[in-house]
């Protein structure tokens, strides 16, 4: 009898073996076709200079209920018709929301559905103590050492001024699109987008116009961040996580420091910070994120290729792996991080109340209601209060299936044939979220080249954008007009 068992579990566990084997070793990456696309030319230098010129305006987003730079915003628009006058001439243009701008190239074949390319305007301002560590003036627009630097040369100037060169080429070509091309460009995304993005999308809802996909900044070609993976991976973006903002109010009895309570209110709310921390959201392995290891896994070293080609068995060992990580975290995971916290006015006085800012980043697939319903068990103090100050819910996760994806990677592959290209998602949000009920897919990506210290500069200091690959984003824009336009 225990023979038969013997043999029976010996039977099994090679038979799985065989099967782990067969799933790994066949797993290969796939034959890629063979390109005829010639690279247009175009002068790189005065496209620098005019994205130079761009970054010296200051169109910075402070706050949603700050003051909007308009003077700048004027000024911006009034160069952008300078340096583009066939665009300015010939596409229809509107001015949304007081400072966002969008432009409609009509196609001849009204029965399909439109394409709209976007980008925003508006900068982060520079943080306060940090001037003296940029090697160019944050707003100088200095172009040195191959790169133009500079306030938005990332985020998100860039994709406006390459979208415009792009279509001032077309233009110029004679260009004739069979589907409508739109060109979005916000002015207030860094501080959520509702009077640019938000305004321009129900235009376009009201106008009752069909929308086959958007492509917003979002996710980038990265190098020697994925592990395992030497080449570059253009990383297109099917979703976007969400965005919660929670303020804990922790309250207790006041009084002098020489008789505190047991509990202080900044005992309690620390406490419950402390919870968050130690008791974080459920990791899962959902899409796009699945989408993106099937993809990659190929072109990883065996023991990560195998675990991956094996999902159907050996996914808790992958996500126990993955929540590890920092941004492999965030991959698998709501993330949660306190931020800002108050409370008290005096060192001998005790106060009412101490709060708490904690953000969390919403992994698709989860709710504001989750997050929220979380918190509250988690910290399970009726002396604390939770509060949602602002949030928006995880975008919808597009096709990697749809024929305008198709486009995208078709045009990656022609226009930088040495990056695999995978789906992703995007950590952060763009104002992408605000297109959901117009368009059947949402994208974002731009051809940005980033190594593990690009990260950094994007929000951050010495932000700039080396000038040989500023000529391959309009030189992907260029080719993905055509190739989505006809």
């Amino acid at each position: 009898m225990f023979k038969k068992i013997g043999l029976f579990s010996l039977i099994v566990i090679v038979a799985l073996v065989a099967v782990l084997a067969f799933n790994t070793l066949t797993n290969s990456p796939p034959e890629t076709a063979t390109s005829n696309f010639s690279s247009p030319e175009i002068d790189e230098m005065a496209a620098a200079k005019r994205l130079s010129q761009a970054v010296q305006l200051k169109t910075i987003s402070v706050s949603k209920d700050g003051p909007i730079a308009a003077d700048e915003f004027e000024k911006l628009h009034t160069l952008l018709n300078s340096f583009f006058p066939t665009v300015a001439a010939k596409l229809e243009k509107q001015i949304i929301g007081g400072h966002s701008l969008l432009y409609k190239w009509e196609g001849s074949d009204p029965s399909l559905p439109a394409a709209i390319f976007m980008g925003h305007m508006d900068v982060v301002p520079i943080e306060p103590g940090t001037e003296d560590r940029w090697e160019h003036p944050p707003f100088s627009g200095a172009i040195e050492n191959g790169a133009v630097w500079g306030r938005g040369t990332l985020d998100d100037k860039l994709s406006v001024l390459a979208l415009l060169e792009a279509a001032e080429f077309q233009l110029k070509a004679g260009l004739k699109p069979n589907r409508t091309l739109y060109f979005a460009f916000g002015h207030d995304e860094e501080v959520g987008g509702d009077n640019g993005a938000g305004n321009i999308a129900k235009l376009l809802e009201s106008q009752g116009v069909k929308v086959a996909f958007t492509i917003d900044e979002g996710m980038v070609v990265v190098q020697g961040i994925m592990p395992g993976v030497e080449a570059p991976i253009a990383f297109i973006a099917l979703a976007e996580k969400g965005y919660l903002t929670l303020e804990l109010t922790a309250t207790a009895k006041g009084g002098h420091s020489s008789i505190p309570p047991k509990e202080t209110a900044v005992g309690k709310l620390s406490k419950a910070i402390t919870a968050l921390e130690a008791n974080r959201m459920p990791a899962a392995l959902r899409r796009p994120v699945t989408d993106m290891f099937d993809t990659l896994a190929p072109y990883m070293p065996t023991k990560l290729k195998a675990v991956i080609s094996n999902r159907w068995l050996l996914e808790p060992v992958l996500v126990g792996q993955l929540g590890k990580g920092g941004a492999t975290n965030a991959m698998v995971r709501t993330t949660t991080a306190a931020t800002i916290i108050n409370g008290g006015t005096k060192d001998n006085v005790l106060p009412t109340s101490a709060k708490a800012t904690v953000n969390f980043r919403i992994l698709p697939g989860n709710s504001i209601g989750d997050v929220v319903a979380h918190v509250n068990d988690t910290v399970n103090d009726p002396s604390v209060t939770v509060e949602i100050k602002q949030g928006n819910e995880p975008s919808r996760v597009s096709s990697h299936t749809s024929e305008s994806y198709k486009q995208i990677a078709k045009t990656i592959g022609e226009t930088l044939p040495d990056v695999i290209i995978s789906p992703g998602l995007m950590l952060a949000g763009s104002d992408s979220k605000h297109y959901e009920k117009l368009a059947e897919n949402n994208y974002r990506f731009i051809p940005m080249r980033f190594g593990p210290k690009d990260l950094s500069r994007v929000h951050g200091t010495n932000e700039r954008i080396m000038i040989k690959n500023y000529a391959e984003i309009i030189k992907f824009y260029i080719r993905l007009l055509e190739n989505t336009g006809t």
